[in-house]
């Protein structure tokens, strides 16, 4: 996870390419598919030449909805040698925001958090099951917390930084800021 521009794209795909060459080294079967990459920005065509250069072959494809994230593990299962996904925090953002359209409203209330975090985590079973080699991407977001002042006035401070996905999303993959 990190900030914009902080380089999770490049740090990501060069370790796709590194797995892969690894996999070849091995002599894996799985090192003959193509490198997956599930974009929900413009980061594929940045790499897509170090990894063409890598003789790597890439799938792209460009989505943010939540639904193509599920069908494209499935499908990197059966016929990729890594799936890249950037930015997962993208496909979260969607299914909340897809959740509260079909809702008619323009904000989510306590009680729908059971049923978003029940779909998340077909998303999340399917990663942490996987046996494929899965790269996530995720946007860094501040934490914060309110803190007393010497005054005895309330106030908000940033307190760490996680990934900007499902609370409990960040503890599944290894993430470091």
């Amino acid at each position: 996870m990190g900030f914009a521009g902080s380089g999770k794209t490049y740090t990501a795909s060069s370790t796709a390419v590194g797995l892969i060459r690894h996999m070849r080294e091995l002599n894996l079967p799985a090192a003959d598919k193509p490198l997956f990459f599930l974009d929900t920005e413009k980061g594929s065509d940045w790499v897509a030449r170090k990894i063409k250069d890598a003789d790597v072959e890439l799938y792209t494809a460009k989505t943010r909805a939540f639904a193509d994230l599920l069908a494209a593990v499935e499908e990197a299962e059966r016929s990729a040698s890594v799936l890249l996904v950037d930015s997962v925090t993208h496909f979260w953002v969607e299914l909340c925001a897809t959740y509260a359209k079909k809702q008619k409203r323009n904000r989510l209330y306590f009680e729908d958090w059971a049923y978003l975090k029940g779909e998340w985590r077909k998303f999340t079973d399917a990663f942490v099951n996987s046996h494929l080699h899965i790269i996530l991407c995720g946007r860094a977001g501040y934490e914060y917390d309110y803190f007393e002042n010497d005054a005895g006035k309330k106030e908000l401070e940033k307190v760490d930084i996680k990934m900007k996905a499902e609370g409990e999303m960040a503890t599944s993959p290894t993430s470091s800021s």
